[in-house]
Order: C-alpha cells, then sequence, then structure tokens
C-alpha cells in the first residue's frame, strides 16, 4: 500500500464520517468520497492516465484545487479580520434539531457568547429563520441557548425571516437601521463560511469584522468543500451582476 492509497482511504473515512455522525449527505462529502476514490484508482493503477477522458478529468481536478487554494487564501485573510469589540454582533444561523441548535450552531453561540461576556454592552442580532423540520425559528433557539448562558435578552434581538446566507445580513441591517445599532457588525460563523458572508456583508455596505468558530474535526472537509462550491456560485453570480 503506497502513501497515495493511504491518503484515498483517510480521505474517504473522513468525508463518510458526518453521514454516521449527523446522517449528514451534501455536495461537499458526496465530492469527498468521489476524489478519494479517484485518488485510489490513480495509486494502484496510474495506466488510467493514458485513456484521454480520465487525464482530462485528471487535468480538471487540479485546476479546481487551484481554485480552491485562492479560495482558502480568501478564507484565511477573512479570519484576521478581528472585532474591536464596539460592533453589532451578528451570528448567522444554520440547522436546528426540533428546538434544540444543532453541533454547528452550538459552535456558533460558544464563540459568540465568548464575545458577548468579553464585551457587555455588545447588542447581538439571532438571525435564522425556521426551516421545514424545525420547530421553532434558528433565531429563538439562539436566543433561548443565549439567555440560557447568561446573556441578557435585552441584549438580544431576533431576525427570523432568513433563509439564506445573503437574507441574514439583509434582513440584520433592516434591524440595525430601525433600532439605531453601530452599523459596523462583526459576524459570528463556522471559520469557512466567514468569507462569503464578508463579501455578502461589503456588497451591502457593510464594514465587517469576524468571530469564528471552530468546525468539529469529523465535519470540517465536508462543510468546507460544500463552501468552496457556494463561493464559486456567489461569485460567478455577483460577477455577471456587476458586469
Amino acid at each position: 500500500m503506497n502513501i497515495f492509497t493511504v491518503i484515498a482511504v483517510i480521505l474517504a473515512v473522513w468525508f463518510i464520517l458526518p453521514v454516521f455522525t449527523g446522517q449528514v449527505v451534501n455536495i461537499g462529502n458526496v465530492t469527498g468520497v468521489l476524489c478519494a476514490y479517484f485518488l485510489y484508482r490513480l495509486s494502484v493503477e496510474p495506466a488510467i492516465l493514458k485513456n484521454p477522458f480520465i487525464l482530462a478529468l485528471f487535468v480538471f481536478l487540479i485546476i479546481c484545487l487551484l481554485i480552491s487554494a485562492v479560495l482558502t487564501y480568501g478564507m484565511i485573510r477573512t479570519l484576521r479580520r478581528k472585532p474591536n469589540g464596539n460592533e453589532t454582533l451578528i451570528i448567522l444561523g444554520c440547522e436546528i434539531i426540533g428546538t434544540r441548535p444543532s453541533l454547528m450552531q452550538v459552535e456558533r453561540l460558544r464563540a459568540a457568547l465568548k464575545y458577548l461576556e468579553a464585551y457587555p454592552e455588545t447588542k447581538v442580532i439571532c438571525s435564522g429563520g425556521q426551516g421545514k423540520k424545525e420547530k421553532i425559528s434558528e433565531a429563538e433557539a439562539m436566543r433561548k441557548w443565549l439567555a440560557a448562558h447568561g446573556i441578557s435578552e435585552e441584549r438580544i434581538i431576533e431576525e427570523n425571516r432568513s433563509e439564506t446566507t445573503e437574507e441574514n445580513l439583509r434582513y440584520s441591517l433592516e434591524l440595525i437601521r430601525e433600532k439605531n445599532l453601530n452599523p459596523v457588525i462583526a459576524i459570528c460563523s463556522n471559520e469557512f463560511h466567514l468569507y462569503r458572508a464578508s463579501l455578502i456583508a461589503k456588497d451591502l455596505g457593510l464594514q465587517s469584522s469576524s468571530v469564528s468558530a471552530p468546525t468539529a474535526w469529523w465535519l470540517f472537509l465536508t462543510f468546507y468543500v460544500r463552501e468552496l462550491y457556494a463561493l464559486l456560485y456567489f461569485m460567478i453570480r455577483r460577477k455577471l451582476k456587476y458586469s
């Protein structure tokens, strides 16, 4: 067994883990498993590159990796944009389970809690609507979690209409204007998500910084790859819109 076979097996397991730990199946882990299989085939049968179709696919994957590297650099730069402490904090919502925040939502809430405890004058907008399988809105679930962890409800504002990241920020901006909050914002989300969120904020005329929530290691790769797709789609759509 050579090193590439080992890497392929590790990647396959890493991308499959979310299916068993949280029944997560999305374009991220599907892509990851397919790439791991392709790497495995190359490691045990290098001669398949003589097939023109396989060679073209291999070149395409290399191009995708280069694009991913550029997008990842943007993610890393965004993480370095730290808040000063007087910003309005916006926590971006994600799936809740019934009435309970999911693991990824709890990760965001824990990061937000540290920020709110460090800066007790900060107001926070919990942003997230109610999905089909959710019994309450993501915003309400976040508000309850923060209140249970000692944050005064007077500091918490619910934005419970949004279904996408763009709506999270657009509807939160409406609340900022309505309640005369600081228009300089700090966005709280998982590390891979903050780059796209910051680009959307910029398009809305908002100055933003990042409050990063670390992602559980067994979920990170799957959601990171899915976010690469979302980022690429967003940038293409943005380019077409402003061209």
